[in-house]
């Protein structure tokens, strides 16, 4: 069942943004049977019964809440945790309850910097290799009632995240700043205020190409960051002082062909 079909059935109120369930469905063909699903942010339950009508009886739903009237919710049959989850504690609690068995972690909760970043800093030992992690609601991170903008936002973190997933390929001239996390994404899903991502370390063959064809005629180098001045310079320079003399080079040529693109006016 669809996303959207399942929540129409809850009988308990939920609300999700338009764009949501037709993202949640590229998730969900994703899923094992019978699958684990954690989400934070109870509020009135419509969230666990959706899950519990898309995926059925055996499947083990949780949700975890500051409020403690949520666990009402365990007469209908899910697991209720009431507990901050931008707390360190909460986490190795949730560590000894779900030791990497989670396909589904969802993150609808308080929305604060802290909290968004915790559900996938520490979120990601819970879920099992070809599990998600999704953060709802990243719009909070230009919301000023959580403080933001901000550089120590959520969504310039998960930006860094996604950076490291190009920073990590081999012929990329940095390493990844969270070699840890970038080492366990294996693909992200970004979409207006939601953002998906798949756990398992990328495959050998993500580093591959694909070869084909044979005619290689048409093939040319991109020569717009050669300077024939630089590289006759650089030729008579030792090799330590010439490679990063050439990378700077072209660093500030680079530099100088797209800052119109940061800037104000039609790019932005």
């Amino acid at each position: 069942m669809d996303y959207a079909s399942a929540m129409a059935q809850s009988t308990r109120v939920t609300s999700k943004h338009r764009n949501y369930p037709a993202l949640y469905d590229q998730v969900i063909q994703t899923l094992p049977p019978d699958p684990t699903v954690l989400e934070i942010g109870i509020a009135n339950g419509g969230g666990l019964q959706t899950w519990r009508t898309i995926f059925g009886p055996r499947a083990r739903i949780a949700g975890i809440d500051l409020n403690p009237r949520a666990v009402e919710m365990r007469e209908e049959g899910f697991e209720v945790f009431i507990a901050d989850t931008g707390e360190p504690s909460t986490w190795e609690a949730l560590a000894r309850s779900f030791p990497g068995t989670v396909d589904l972690l969802v993150d609808d909760g308080g929305h604060t910097n802290k909290q968004q970043i915790a559900a996938l800093v520490h979120g990601i030992d819970l879920v099992r290799d070809g599990g998600w992690i999704v953060i709802e609601d990243v719009h909070a991170s230009f919301m000023a009632l959580f403080g933001n903008p901000s550089p120590f936002s959520a969504a310039h973190f998960l930006e860094q995240v996604q950076s490291d997933l190009h920073r990590r390929h081999p012929r990329s001239s940095v390493q990844p700043r969270r070699p840890k996390l970038a080492g366990r994404i294996g693909q992200v899903i970004t979409a207006t205020s939601w953002v998906g991502l798949r756990i398992a370390g990328p495959e050998p063959e993500a580093f591959d190409e694909v070869v084909a064809g044979q005619d290689a005629s048409l093939m040319d180098y991109d020569h717009r960051f050669d300077s024939s001045a630089l590289s006759g310079l650089a030729g008579r320079l030792p090799a330590a002082v010439a490679q990063p003399l050439r990378t700077n080079a072209r660093r500030a040529a680079s530099a100088l062909q797209t800052r119109h693109y940061f800037g104000p006016g039609r790019h932005r």
